[in-house]
């Protein structure tokens, strides 16, 4: 079946319920922002006062990418990053009050591998890494080649570990 939409915002929706259900399975609320201006999904907090369920903000924000187009190597993922993304995630990383992080989504080649359903499970593959920028903006006028450590799988527990690190034990 030939599909109607782009192959990119395929990969685009499939990535963003891939993290939403992390997210939520971290104990979160995922938050799709409709306007994108370089964040695509908030991680929300949440938290109880007397019986009722409150929001308590924003404690991450995630800049997500789609791609076929990415190298496994020993150790890392290997990732050609548009040099404006990379750029606008190093502004927003001096200038903004919540930190934001790049999440690829490293699909299979094999678009008809990407997902499979059938009553006992859904499967999506293949995984999501995670990246928080740390050097200076690039001049690089086209791409930026990332090396994302493979030990920064993105999991439910990878999700608190970032909460912990950024705002230490104290946020609950």
């Amino acid at each position: 079946m030939k599909s109607m939409l782009p192959i990119q915002t395929i990969e685009e929706l499939i990535s963003t319920s891939y993290v939403s259900a992390i997210i939520a399975n971290a104990g979160h609320v995922p938050n799709t922002i409709s306007h994108d201006f370089g964040v695509d999904l908030e991680v929300r907090r949440i938290g109880k006062h007397d019986s009722k369920r409150i929001d308590l903000g924003v404690i991450l924000e995630l800049q997500l990418k789609a791609s076929v187009k990415w190298i496994a190597e020993a150790e890392h993922i290997v990732f050609d990053l548009e040099a404006d993304a990379y750029n606008r995630l190093v502004f927003r990383r001096d200038n903004a009050t919540t930190p934001c992080v790049l999440i690829l989504c490293c699909l299979p080649r094999d678009q008809t591998q990407w997902l499979k359903v059938c009553e006992d499970e859904l499967v999506i593959k293949k995984c999501c890494y995670y990246f928080f920028v740390d050097g200076p903006a690039t001049t690089n006028s086209s791409s930026l080649r990332i090396r994302i450590p493979r030990s920064q799988l993105l999991t439910c527990q990878s999700i608190t570990d970032m909460k912990h690190k950024i705002y230490g034990e104290t946020l609950q």
